[in-house]
């Protein structure tokens, strides 16, 4: 049976693209949807040799109030060629959500449409990542509550980056879902070319001759 795992977050800067490389490399041979306003996943399809590329790139516009000031039906067909890429899958696939898209995208998930996908037999799974900025924590906890009607399994990422999330306030949010926890981390100069080489950006930590990421 094809999977699909969204990677998730509505605010940007959370270490999400750091999590769908992770899953890319867990799961060597899963295929990715990328949906960004620009494309970031740069470094696995370099070889023009391979017959298939890994990601696909569906383009969106930069932020929410522009996907849905079109309303209704209008912006779910923002998203209509991912879904019907996603309604063709034979294999696991992983979703790079970007910032501003992943509230449009999944709020488009009716019955109708959840019953589509059931009939196609493609079960979902979501995983969120959250920091300790008070905007995705919020954000995690309705994209893990709307996700309960249609999603087989849910996880959620605490990314130590700016600090814990408080765990009372993690508990609340997470509930029922497997959690799992990123340590803060930083990059050594001589990382930085490699890292921006793949599309990645970096900013100087103050104070420090160290780096650290940002989305």
């Amino acid at each position: 049976m094809p999977r699909i795992l969204f990677i998730a977050q509505e605010v940007g800067g959370v270490g999400k693209s750091t999590l769908v490389r992770g899953v890319a490399e867990a799961v060597p041979d899963a295929p990715i949807f990328e949906i960004e306003s620009t494309p970031r996943i740069l470094e696995y399809d370099h070889d023009s040799k391979q017959q298939q590329k890994r990601v696909t790139y569906f383009p969106v516009r930069a932020d929410r109030a522009s996907i849905e000031a079109t309303g209704g039906q209008s912006a779910r067909q923002e998203f209509d060629g991912l879904i019907n890429a996603m309604i063709r899958v034979k294999l696991p696939h992983a979703v790079d959500l970007g910032a501003n898209t992943a509230s449009s995208l999944l709020g488009s998930f009716d019955e109708e449409l959840v019953a589509g996908f059931s009939r196609a037999g493609i079960e979902f799974g979501i995983l969120v990542v959250l920091t300790a900025d008070p905007a995705a924590v919020s954000e995690a906890a309705k994209l893990l509550a709307s996700a309960k009607r249609w999603a087989k399994a849910r996880f959620a990422v605490e990314n130590r980056m700016r600090g814990n999330v408080d765990p009372h306030l993690l508990k609340q949010v997470t509930d029922d879902v497997s959690v799992t926890t990123l340590a803060k981390w930083a990059f050594e100069p001589p990382t930085i070319g490699f890292l921006q080489a793949m599309g990645l950006k970096c900013e100087s930590a103050p104070g420090s001759r160290r780096w650290k990421y940002r989305q």
